[in-house]
């Protein structure tokens, strides 16, 4: 297996959470639940000791670092995403509630 054969998994699973930051920007979450499922499904490739060691064996230990550490920080961007939307819906939740509570103390 050449260089580019042994990152490209890396790569695909980068490309793969660039794709679900632009579903979290574009507030798509059905599609975006469905594709976090499958980019689950690749990640588990990064505990794979058969395949670390095949890149540690090619030597490509620093350009592995650097694909990872930019899927770190997309994660952290998808993170920052979904937090914020959790925070609108919770927010929103309570806005229900209070309204309910309001009518109910008015008799509707």
């Amino acid at each position: 297996m050449d260089n580019n054969e042994l990152l490209k998994p890396l790569n695909e699973i980068l490309a793969r959470v660039k794709a679900l930051v632009e579903l979290a920007q574009a507030e798509d979450w059905a599609t975006l639940e469905v594709a976090a499922n499958e980019y689950q499904a690749h990640v588990a490739l990064l505990e794979d000791a058969t395949y670390l060691k095949s890149i540690y064996d090619a030597h490509l230990v620093e350009e592995a670092k650097e694909i990872i550490t930019e899927i770190q920080t997309q994660n952290m961007d998808l993170d920052t995403y979904t937090s914020l939307q959790r925070e609108k819906v919770a927010s929103e939740l309570r806005q229900i509630t209070q309204s309910t509570k309001a009518l109910d103390a008015y008799g509707r």
